[in-house]
């Protein structure tokens, strides 16, 4: 699907090339893709951390363990996920823009 959807971004920038606004379009076009395609990563990474932390051998159902547990884990990654971005973005600004 992003294959898909970067190949449309192409096309759309070969038509409107010369065109400022159309390269303000597909400049936002892009970003928003990456941006759908890191959060499905994350998401990804979450899950896959988070059932091999928390879930022995899978059942019928979650035990409230198994279910605190992986309550638990997704709030610790995503607030490590945001503590390390929040640091890259601080030390890129007072770097001066680059690492």
């Amino acid at each position: 699907m992003l294959y898909s959807n970067l190949h449309l971004a192409i096309q759309f920038g070969h038509r409107s090339m010369g065109d400022k606004q159309g390269d303000a379009e597909l400049q936002r076009f892009v970003q928003e893709e990456q941006a759908k395609a890191q959060l499905q990563h994350t998401i990804s990474e979450l899950t896959a951390t988070c059932w091999e932390k928390c879930i022995g051998t899978p059942g019928r159902y979650l035990s409230s363990r198994e279910e605190a547990c992986l309550s638990d884990c997704a709030k610790r990654f995503l607030d490590t996920t945001k503590f390390i971005m929040q640091r890259a973005q601080a030390q890129q600004q007072s770097s001066g823009g680059g690492f």
